[in-house]
């Protein structure tokens, strides 16, 4: 988790019986992880993260 970027929303996982992602997106800073959303502290240590990916893909206008 030490190469996860600040101040950035991304999604994260986290392992107890299996793998699962926490269904919202998060913001490390400093202190912590935020939700994204509500922005309240996220309790759950995550295992593994990536980029947010937009719900909807980008379009070609061409």
């Amino acid at each position: 988790m030490a190469s996860a970027p600040f101040g950035c929303a991304v999604e994260f996982a986290v392992i107890d019986d299996q793998q699962h992602p926490l269904g919202f997106p998060c913001v490390r800073l400093a202190h912590g992880w935020l939700d994204a959303i509500t922005m309240q502290p996220v309790t759950a240590l995550p295992t593994h993260w990536r980029y947010l990916r937009p719900d909807v893909p980008p379009m070609c206008c061409c």
